[in-house]
């Protein structure tokens, strides 16, 4: 279930290396990151069958996450305060909001591989799931330099479903879209993706994404929350007039105070706008969940308990009685914020010193809102580089994560990220992993 780089012979793989040193300035033109020192010269590249299961380790468990919650609340304030958040933690939460699959219409989970084996360490349910638009389109052009090769060719490689029209088609579905309906993508200058905080370059850079909408027979645009108001009948509006639903792109916590948000709540709570999804999807995120799945084995069927204990590592809700246990086994743990995303926070205990893990594990426990998760000795992903400011090639053995998306239930397209050279231990962007899509090898 691994790259399938090393199976390769040694004429494909100088083949994909060439394609990749013609063409990785343009495979990654206006892909975000804020990685300026290396780009990876090929994508990741996995059999169908391996995605095919990855997804549906995926589905089950946001399946199971949705069930753990239905046993403990059946409300979007039930939960919240059974998750132990405080009011206003979840930004434009309709806390009568009953829970139900409408919470799934966007899943991506996070995926680690450990000896071949997927291991499931967070799911981010929720619209605002980054990275569709360049996973798709990386994958698109690696796959767009290798056509016309002669060794190449023969391989039969494949792109994803693209993410990017499946949620499109989930949105449709979700808020019962028409040809008159005016939708706009919302995100917000606040964020910390790369290039967020200028408005105007945004609004640039997304418009292939837009494009695409109206391809696909949506009336589209995109907007920053910041910049929204509200007419004098109370419809939310844009630059270009009212809109009648919004694809929300940013996620629901901590967002920044404006009187663009305040008209976003205002425009929801009345029905003025649809929004896909409501907030109460990012509560299903919780790394706190996690411990629920486990603390219900014995309720769930043997199949379904089977996917928990060979899938997610074992997670506990950090408390002082753990503190102990969790000193001593530092080498087999990792701590986690429950509701944080990005990899703020995560600290993991075989690449700190003792003395950095009790104080990380004090001030955790002392502030509350904490996991401990089994540590996943992952598997390295062995990858090619070219450093941009000298052109030199290097091999790197890093670590990944593979994350596939389902929007609206259909599995669609898969972000990966990879560590560069010299990278630590956490996979994420913010801290200068690489993104990449995905090719499939029939």
């Amino acid at each position: 279930m691994t790259d399938l780089w090393p199976s390769f012979p040694e004429t494909v793989r100088m083949a994909l290396l060439a394609r990749g040193v013609e063409s990785w300035r343009q495979v990654y033109d206006g892909v975000a990151t804020h990685n300026k020192e290396w780009r990876p010269l090929r994508p990741p590249i996995m059999t169908a069958s391996a995605y095919r299961s990855m997804t549906d380790i995926s589905a089950t468990v946001a399946r199971l996450i949705l069930a753990a919650c239905l046993r403990r609340a059946t409300t979007a304030g039930g939960l919240r305060r059974a998750l132990e958040m405080p009011t206003g933690y979840i930004d434009l939460l309709d806390e009568d909001l009953p829970l139900s699959d409408e919470l799934l219409g966007g899943v991506r989970a996070d995926i680690l591989l450990a000896d071949g084996t997927p291991y499931v360490v967070e799911a981010n349910i929720d619209s605002a799931l980054g990275g569709a638009h360049d996973s798709d389109g990386v994958g698109q052009r690696f796959l767009s330099a290798y056509d016309g090769d002669p060794v190449l060719s023969p391989i039969g490689l494949q792109t994803l479903p693209s993410a990017v029209d499946a949620r499109y088609e989930a949105v449709r579905a979700a808020l019962h879209l028409t040809g008159e309906d005016r939708l706009a993508m919302i995100f917000t200058t606040g964020g910390t993706y790369p290039g967020s905080q200028d408005g105007l370059a945004m609004i640039k850079l997304l418009e292939p994404f837009s494009d695409r909408g109206r391809q696909l027979g949506l009336d589209m645009r995109v907007f920053p929350v910041e910049w929204l108001t509200l007419d004098d009948a109370g419809r939310l509006c844009v630059d270009d007039g009212p809109i009648d639903a919004v694809l929300r792109m940013f996620v629901p916590q901590g967002t920044k105070p404006s009187a663009g948000l305040d008209a976003l709540a205002t425009a929801v709570r009345s029905g003025a706008v649809r929004m896909f999804t409501p907030t109460a999807s990012w509560l299903l995120a919780s790394k706190a969940i996690f411990a629920w799945l486990w603390d219900d084995l014995d309720s769930l069927s043997a199949e379904d308990a089977a996917v928990v204990r060979r899938h997610v590592p074992r997670t506990e809700v950090l408390s002082p009685d753990l503190r102990d246990r969790a000193i001593a086994d530092q080498q087999r743990l990792v701590l986690k914020p429950s509701g944080a995303y990005g990899g703020v926070g995560v600290v993991v205990g075989p690449e700190v010193s003792s003395e950095a893990w009790l104080a990380a594990l004090d001030a955790a426990i002392a502030e509350g809102g904490h996991i401990l998760q089994a540590y996943i000795p992952v598997d390295r992903l062995t990858m090619q580089f070219v450093e941009m400011a000298t052109g030199d090639v290097c091999e790197a053995d890093v670590p990944f994560c593979i994350a596939p998306y389902l929007f609206g239930g259909t599995p669609s397209g898969a972000y990966l990220r990879f560590a560069v050279p010299g990278a630590g231990p956490v996979v994420n962007v913010g801290q200068g992993a690489l993104t990449s899509g995905l090719l499939l090898s029939p």
